[in-house]
């Protein structure tokens, strides 16, 4: 790989390990901590991390930690929201939140891949202790996880509070995790030169800006724009850093 793209990386997490915590890192750390506790503990987490793996660990693209980060923000914000669930079944819908968000992009390199994602869910599902209407709340969030219209409202509370919480944790990667660690999984992928990155980088930031009023969940709408905002800072400041890298490469005139 180019050596100043090793370097433009180093600086871009160097850039998001001295940013502080996020409000919702801080305001919602129990919850965080509920959620990190299932998905390396809870039984039914570690069967799917094995049968999600093949799926997930693809030679590119966003991958294992992707799905993750995903998996264990949509838990947290499931035990984070209102509703008028109780606690029993507030905790059982924050695992299925984190089940859904760990296959939200299992076949993301293939055409309409939350449909199909979907599909395979229901298929990976199948021998879980769960019951039908959970599988089935998992795929819908699955398959409506990039949609910009969330599920009737006449339906199930829990079925529109799982799917909002996978769609908001997904957009919450448009935040300073895009420009800290899932661009570089993109760029080592496609073997981009400094150049590419370049014309590309802004799509990132665009993307993070046209999210922010997009948010389903009441804490989506609450944490989402200011992630969005450092998102946005961070592009910029690696925006500088790639523009000073390209001029001291750039050919001299005189």
């Amino acid at each position: 790989m180019d050596e100043r793209i090793l370097e433009l990386k180093r600086r871009a997490r160097e850039l998001s390990g001295k940013r502080p915590q996020s409000a919702f890192c801080l305001e919602c750390a129990e919850e965080l901590g509920h959620a990190s506790g299932m998905f390396f503990d809870h039984p039914l987490m570690l069967r799917l991390q094995g049968d999600a793996l093949g799926f997930l660990n693809e030679a590119c693209g966003l991958g294992v930690e992707h799905g993750k980060r995903v998996a264990m923000d949509a838990a947290a914000l499931v035990l984070a929201e209102p509703s008028g669930l109780n606690q029993e079944d507030r905790r059982r819908l924050a695992l299925l939140a984190e089940m859904a968000g760990l296959l939200h992009d299992s076949l993301r390199h293939e055409d309409d891949h939350a449909e199909k994602g979907a599909d395979l869910c229901l298929r990976i599902l199948r021998g879980y202790p769960l019951a039908p209407e959970e599988r089935v709340w998992i795929a819908q969030a699955v398959a409506l996880h990039e949609a910009d219209l969330p599920l009737a409202e006449g339906g199930p509370e829990a079925a529109r509070l799982l799917a909002g919480a996978v769609h908001d944790a997904d957009r919450f990667r448009f935040g300073p995790d895009i420009f800290s660690a899932t661009l570089w999984e993109l760029c080592e992928c496609e073997d981009w030169s400094l150049e590419e990155i370049s014309a590309v980088f802004p799509k990132g930031r665009d993307l993070a800006r046209s999210f922010s009023g997009g948010f389903r969940t009441e804490q989506g709408r609450r944490y989402g724009p200011a992630l969005m905002t450092e998102g946005v800072a961070m592009s910029e400041e690696c925006e500088r850093l790639m523009a000073e890298m390209l001029a001291a490469n750039a050919p001299s005139n005189t």
